[in-house]
């Protein structure tokens, strides 16, 4: 009898236990874009190809840097995909809400745009900051002219807080290359030259 409510004891401590680590689960979509995404209107067709990412920062346990400079997985923090797929559905719709906006590229006859990303940098401290770097090149092909450029945007976001404000920062970021993306694709299709920011 003993021994059968110490075992009962151990598997309630066991479920308890469980519970309290159960993982948090984060998505780079911010949460408005998740509810309310406009969509692009039907003359933008947008493609953003597979994202390329450091392999090391690709998996689904945020990895994050440690004051030192080593850098620590937060076992409990977890993206809800891979983070080369995140990327990929997050820029994907933060173009499509800037250019199916009311104030739309498709005015100047823009058929398809194509966006191919390579990170570099995909790292980020607690309280400190996250960063995107990133290579990336835009394809226009429109009535008048085709267009092809190639980018690289640094996107630094401070961070006050712990891993939600990290993850907030992570999607300043991804805006901060769409805003980045979009500025060349109205420049071009206005007819002005294809030219990068410089950021």
């Amino acid at each position: 009898m003993n021994f059968a409510r110490y075992s009962c004891t151990v598997l309630a401590w066991l479920l308890c236990s469980c519970a309290s680590t159960a993982p948090h689960f984060h998505t780079l979509l911010r949460e408005s874009e998740r509810s309310t995404a406009t969509p692009a209107r039907a003359e933008v067709r947008l493609k953003v190809d597979p994202v390329r990412i450091p392999a090391q920062v690709d998996r689904l346990e945020l990895v994050t840097r440690l004051p030192n400079g080593g850098i620590t997985v937060a076992d409990g923090e977890r993206w809800i995909a891979p983070v080369a797929d995140e990327l990929q559905s997050a820029l994907s719709v933060e173009l499509l809400r800037r250019l199916g906006g009311a104030d739309p590229v498709n005015t100047v006859g823009t058929d398809s745009i194509s966006v191919r990303l390579n990170v570099e940098r995909f790292e980020s401290a607690p309280s400190r900051y996250a960063l995107v770097e990133a290579s990336w090149s835009l394809e226009l092909k429109m009535s008048r002219k085709d267009v092809l450029v190639a980018c690289r945007t640094k996107a630094y976001e401070a961070v006050t807080g712990g891993y939600p404000e990290l993850v907030r920062g992570y999607q300043r970021a991804v805006g901060v290359i769409a805003d980045e993306i979009v500025a060349v694709v109205r420049e071009s299709a206005a007819g002005g030259a294809a030219e990068c920011s410089g950021r």
